[in-house]
């Protein structure tokens, strides 16, 4: 899923039903409505299909892993904006910084 590829698993009649239909008629397309989670073709062939709502949304949104943590920027800021260690007298942070280098 995180190549935004939607993997559909049909029963092997369904498949099999598919492939008949793609070898005898010529041209022949089919339809996947992820929103209604079906595979279906313009001569009356219709499916279903599962899939979890979470892989449902970020398929139908192009979310990919970094495109769900951007949604929290905001949040993610702010967080960092109230870090606690930031707010630390620079005098701590630098000694804490010179305890942690190698005596030369």
């Amino acid at each position: 899923m995180k190549n935004g590829l939607l993997p559909v698993v049909l029963t092997d009649t369904e498949v099999s039903e598919l492939m008949r239909r793609a070898k005898e008629i010529e041209g022949y397309q089919i339809t996947v409505d992820l929103e209604k989670r079906t595979v279906s073709d313009a001569h009356g062939f219709a499916a279903t299909f599962e899939i979890g709502d979470f892989q449902r949304y970020c398929l139908m949104e192009g979310l990919d892993d970094i495109g769900l943590t951007l949604q929290h920027e905001s949040k993610i800021a702010a967080y960092e904006a109230a870090c606690w260690i930031r707010k630390l007298p620079s005098v701590f942070t630098e000694r804490r910084a010179s305890l942690l280098l190698p005596r030369l």
